[in-house]
């Protein structure tokens, strides 16, 4: 990775990439679905999130959706290519609405999904949101902290490390302060609404006199996290366990906080020899 010596900007996402947690998704769905749903339906439901997280079914973690006619598309650079019902069924094309399409991006995205296929109301999968998120942080399912990459990142010379997370607050700060990383990025956006708020950021960092080789963009979530800056001509890390059926190429690719850790080392390293 030649272009590791060229980034003097990272940008971050926190949720999945910054710590990985898969096991929240079930208690999240059973959370907006235990007022009105028996549990055999829940778990049901929780199953069928696992196997689309896993790949097990014909919709993919990284297919477009439309959230009202729930019709689910493979694609090519965000262009619908084949269409396919609740069932995984392959359907004709459809004339699509004026609405924009979602992406299947990461386990908290696949919830919301799994959210409106059963007609929750938004009020509850709010509740539930903040529900799981304190519950993230107590001892008996709180995330695990990663000091050795939030070590890394401190060790970055003369670049700017920046925190951007769709979390809003305060979850967003308890997060932050839960980790213990409050003095280890340069700048922090919580609530940061991306994907229209990573492309605000990156005309921010152009004006700034920064290009777009210069950028690293890490994250768990393509549609919000890279697509902006891949189209823009910068670089891009797809953190994720599981496979996105998205054929986008990005600069680097990893399953583990582990492999994140030695980019960023290696980053610091060609930084040292650089110097």
């Amino acid at each position: 990775m030649d272009w590791l010596k060229d980034i003097n900007v990272l940008i971050f996402d926190m949720d999945g990439t910054l710590y990985q947690d898969y096991s929240f998704m079930g208690r999240y769905i059973q959370k907006m679905m235990q007022a009105n749903h028996t549990e055999s339906e829940i778990q049901q439901t929780v199953a069928l999130a696992y196997d689309i997280l896993e790949g097990k079914k014909s919709i993919k973690l990284g297919f477009l959706y439309d959230p009202k006619e729930l019709i689910f598309y493979s694609h090519n650079d965000l262009n619908p290519v084949i269409s396919y019902n609740w069932d995984g069924i392959e359907i004709e094309m459809a004339q699509r609405g004026d609405g924009p399409l979602a992406y299947i991006g990461d386990p908290w995205g696949i919830a919301h999904l799994m959210g409106i296929k059963n007609n929750i109301a938004e009020e509850t999968m709010k509740k539930a949101f903040e529900d799981v998120r304190a519950e993230m942080l107590m001892a008996a399912y709180c995330i695990i902290k990663r000091t050795d990459l939030f070590d890394e990142i401190k060790k970055l010379e003369n670049k700017k490390a920046i925190l951007m997370t769709n979390s809003p607050l305060p979850t967003g700060q308890e997060f932050v302060d839960f980790l213990e990383i409050g003095d280890v990025f340069d700048e922090y956006y919580f609530n940061g609404k991306k994907p229209h708020g990573i492309q605000a950021l990156m005309d921010k960092l152009f004006d700034e006199g920064y290009q777009p080789q210069e950028i690293l963009s890490i994250g768990d979530h393509p549609w919000n996290d890279l697509y902006p800056i891949h189209k823009a001509g910068g670089h891009t890390c797809l953190i994720s366990q599981y496979e996105h059926n998205d054929a986008t190429r990005w600069s680097a690719s990893v399953k583990t906080i582990d492999e994140l850790v030695d980019i960023v080392r290696q980053l610091n390293e060609a930084t040292i020899t650089a110097n």
